[in-house]
């Protein structure tokens, strides 16, 4: 289950007054987790494309460990 990967929001498709994002993150067999992220901004308001992509990543890696501990499940898809 090593190979997850996920699924985000573009920044530019992220609204000024959105503060939370859904990120699915799915297996190679197609059972997905799904959870949510707060928005970094900056002072103006803009959304901190380093720190969202930094978050993102961070997210993705402890998603990995907490399922290794057993932590969370992943649910298999509908079709």
């Amino acid at each position: 289950m090593n190979n997850i990967t996920y699924t985000s929001p573009e920044v530019s498709d992220i609204g000024d007054e959105v503060n939370q994002v859904n990120v699915v993150y799915t297996t190679e067999s197609g059972s997905i987790f799904e959870r949510k992220i707060n928005v970094p901004r900056k002072e103006d308001g803009s959304v901190d494309e380093d720190l969202y992509n930094e978050s993102l990543e961070s997210h993705l890696k402890s998603v990995k460990y907490k399922i290794k501990v057993g932590a969370i499940r992943f649910i298999d898809q509908e079709t």
